[in-house]
């Protein structure tokens, strides 16, 4: 793991997934073909064609300008997904997850997040894992997860499909968007009109962990406080 090599903003490490303010949405008109979305430009729209959709485009400048911490880029989002790499500082987790028996995952469990309960088995999900340092250092900053979080240790996450602005043709060159916040698995018929933003991955063998006890027992800086 890097945190250490993580760039500091108001005190605290960036995470990798980040957006940077200087990383700008530079994604074009969207156009139907053959119950597909296109991009005007050929090569553009075979490059950014991925599992069957069409992803939007961002620049990348990372460490550049201010960090939307609130905000993820979709291609450093993917990446990780499909990688399984921790959020914050990009480092592969499988290591951690075959000596402590899965995957670490996290989900926020306060007001903001709707007061959800534990991870479920099967439950879809478009936040990478994390190392038990990197998600015990996002409880305690995070503001979202400071409301309230759920922790899981995830045996097989399974690469399920991407989430994003799902689109309807109304003409011969023309779409209208039906759906901002959709999940379409791989294999859908429905995939092609999807702009995707972030890839869905879906947790099977699922079981709830006591991050509190983990980072105790890892002998994590207050911990034995509970936080």
């Amino acid at each position: 793991m890097s945190l250490d090599t993580l760039p500091i903003q108001r005190g605290l490490r960036v995470p990798k997934i980040a957006r940077w303010s200087a990383e700008q949405d530079i994604t074009p008109r969207v156009y139907p073909v053959r119950g597909r979305l296109v991009y005007r430009d050929g090569s553009l729209t075979r490059v950014s064609t991925v599992n069957g959709a069409l992803w939007r485009v961002w620049s990348l400048a990372p460490g550049r300008g201010e960090a939307l911490l609130s905000h993820v880029h979709p291609a450093r989002q993917r990446r990780m997904m499909r990688l399984l790499l921790c959020q914050v500082c990009g480092e592969p987790t499988a290591e951690e997850a075959a000596r402590e028996g899965g995957h670490l995952f996290l989900a926020g469990a306060g007001p903001s997040a709707g007061m959800r309960g534990p991870i479920t088995e099967g439950e879809p999900v478009t936040s990478p894992p994390l190392h038990l340092p990197c998600a015990w250092e996002s409880v305690r900053h995070c503001r979202h997860l400071l409301e309230g979080y759920s922790a899981a240790r995830v045996t097989n996450p399974v690469q399920w499909g991407a989430y994003g602005f799902l689109h309807e043709q109304v003409g011969p060159s023309d779409v209208i968007l039906v759906d901002s916040a959709a999940q379409i698995p791989y294999g859908s018929r429905r995939l092609g009109m999807l702009l995707a933003g972030q890839a869905v991955v879906e947790l099977h063998g699922a079981r709830s962990v006591d991050l509190v006890a983990e980072a105790a027992r890892a002998g994590l800086p207050g911990a034995e406080a509970g936080r």
